[in-house]
């Protein structure tokens, strides 16, 4: 994690919501750096463990999003190509 130099946030999407997704959050926000979960792209076996694992992040300094609005936000405006070609990937 030596390349956060300098990041404020960080997206997070993975496998193990509960587990790998969980302590990769928690180490993030120890470091300083505010963990952005895109809920709709994190995922555990078990659904309990994934609602759990939820909660988890959350509690640990996770700010919960989803890839569509994590995206938008850090595009910041629409009047741009890049807004365009990623509105247009998405639908």
């Amino acid at each position: 994690m030596s390349q956060l130099s300098g990041k404020k946030h960080v997206l997070i999407a993975g496998m193990e919501t509960h587990v790998c997704v969980y302590q990769t959050v928690r180490d993030l926000a120890a470091r300083g750096v505010t963990p952005v979960l895109c809920a709709d792209a994190v995922l555990s076996r078990a659904d309990e463990d994934r609602r759990v694992g939820l909660q988890l992040c959350q509690d640990a300094g996770a700010r919960v999003s989803t890839v569509e609005a994590a995206l938008f936000d850090l595009l910041g405006e629409a009047a741009t190509p890049e807004f365009k070609r990623v509105s247009a990937a998405i639908k």
